[in-house]
């Protein structure tokens, strides 16, 4: 007899009693789609990962389309990201007209390599061709060198969005992924195969007034 073939899942979500009665309680509620569980919700985001602002939406894709948006990105501008990532770290920036290039990993990480950055940046400057926007991609919970690109990127006015969709409740030395300390956005997912689900969502952090406005 044939051994049985055991499906290994992707990711497993994990909703509990507690989870299916306060979506009930929404479903009950005034409000379905906006309301006070809103903003009690982005309020919770700012408190855990000590960020000023915090804006949900229905996914991390519109989440990074938003940030690109709040940075004015447009046509014919720059955007750089990582190759290992869902297609929405680069496609933000096809929403604005952008063009898109990639900053090569450190193989033994996953992440955005600084060596590779810090030299695609030196050649970038000598064509007259620089990003507008990086973002780099925090993989599998673990937080690329953002004190080393925001360093690195202030040299050449790029301005980042972190995409954590892998990374909330992590920590990136002494902060909490999501405090922006070395960016202008955070964004994270909420779908059922991230760290916690709403079902689908996304949310975007920044201390930055004008940006969140």
């Amino acid at each position: 007899m044939a051994a049985e073939n055991k499906f290994i899942p992707y990711s497993c979500q994990n909703i509990d009693n507690a989870d299916i009665k306060a979506v009930l309680q929404a479903l009950r509620g005034e409000y379905i789609t906006q309301g006070p569980l809103i903003n009690k919700f982005e309020d919770k985001i700012c408190d855990s990962v000590n960020s000023k602002y915090s804006i949900v939406v229905n996914s991390a894709t519109s989440a990074l389309h938003l940030a690109c948006l709040a940075l004015q990105l447009k046509k014919n501008d720059l955007l750089w990201t990582s190759p290992i990532s869902f297609v929405s770290s680069a496609n933000c920036g096809r929403y604005c007209g952008a063009d898109i290039d990639f900053v090569d990993i450190d193989p033994t990480t996953g992440l955005m390599s600084i060596q590779e950055l810090s030299k695609k940046l030196r050649e970038a400057e000598k064509k007259s061709r620089l990003p507008r926007i990086l973002i780099p991609v925090h993989l599998c919970g673990t937080s690329c060198d953002m004190k080393e690109i925001s360093k690195i990127c202030s040299d050449y006015n790029v301005s980042i969005i972190e995409d954590a969709s892998h990374a909330i409740g992590g920590k990136y030395l002494e902060n909490n992924v999501g405090s922006c300390e070395y960016s202008d956005f955070c964004v994270f997912s909420f779908h059922p195969v991230k760290i916690i689900t709403t079902g689908e969502g996304g949310a975007l952090t920044t201390n930055n007034y004008n940006l969140f406005e």
